[in-house]
């Protein structure tokens, strides 16, 4: 059907059909391999790390057509898509389906972002900015100007209003309070920021996160009140 696949990323995973990762729109999750992070906690080590056959984009364009009327939307998730050189021909390609496109991403690649304009954009803010170094994957990316990326995604965001959100999922030994003070700058002016459970018992890149400890109920809540008093619009997610 559709789309020239050697104009396309190859697609490493697949949700056929999901109600909760596109707010408000049934859609369907593509996933990207690689990533220029190496975040501990990351949940979809397999992705980053390519060990899945590929998913034809034919087989996503005949499941979006039989469900036409249901799924809406699609997510372009990871791994890190922003990384892919054809991500604009897949969001074109996805359009021409005709899907809203969300894309999730680490913010890393602003430039991208900016080319694509996804009708919904989800920020995974890591953690302070000078944290970042903690988390790069030093193989393949490591990035002198983290805060320069970083703060033109979140105005990006800030442009998107209701159509953007930033997540931050605070994870023990990667964020903490401090750095939520230090991200609040930044983010004033965003319309939807999350704090995100951490959630160890899911699989990880680095197996040993499954023994870390989330951070209590009312610990979130000061993170959240942290970024709320400062006029943020903050709710707790999971």
């Amino acid at each position: 059907m559709c789309a020239d696949e050697s104009q396309i990323p190859v697609i490493s995973g697949w949700t056929k059909t999901s109600f909760i990762d596109y707010p408000g729109t049934a859609s369907t999750v593509l996933f990207l391999s690689g990533c220029n992070l190496r975040c501990p906690y990351c949940h979809n080590p397999g992705i980053v790390l390519n060990d899945y056959p590929p998913v034809p984009f034919d087989a996503v364009g005949d499941h979006v057509a039989k469900r036409k009327g249901v799924i809406r939307g699609a997510v372009i998730s990871g791994g890190e898509p922003t990384l892919h050189s054809r991500l604009p021909d897949l969001c074109g390609a996805l359009k021409a389906l005709g899907l809203k496109v969300k894309i999730d991403t680490n913010g890393l690649e602003p430039d991208v972002l900016a080319v694509c304009r996804p009708d919904y954009l989800a920020l995974d803010v890591k953690t302070s900015f000078d944290k970042y170094n903690l988390l790069m994957n030093a193989a393949k990316h490591h990035y002198n100007d983290v805060k320069e990326r970083l703060s033109e995604s979140i105005n990006i965001v800030k442009s998107m209003g209701e159509n953007a959100e930033i997540r931050i999922t605070v994870v023990p030994t990667i964020v903490d309070r401090a750095d939520i003070e230090l991200l609040r700058e930044e983010l004033r002016g965003v319309n939807k920021v999350f704090i995100q459970h951490f959630n160890p018992s899911r699989p990880m890149l680095n197996p040993t996160y499954s023994s870390v400890k989330p951070y209590d109920t009312d610990e979130s809540e000061r993170m959240r009140d942290t970024l709320s008093k400062a006029g943020i619009s903050c709710e707790i997610r999971g």
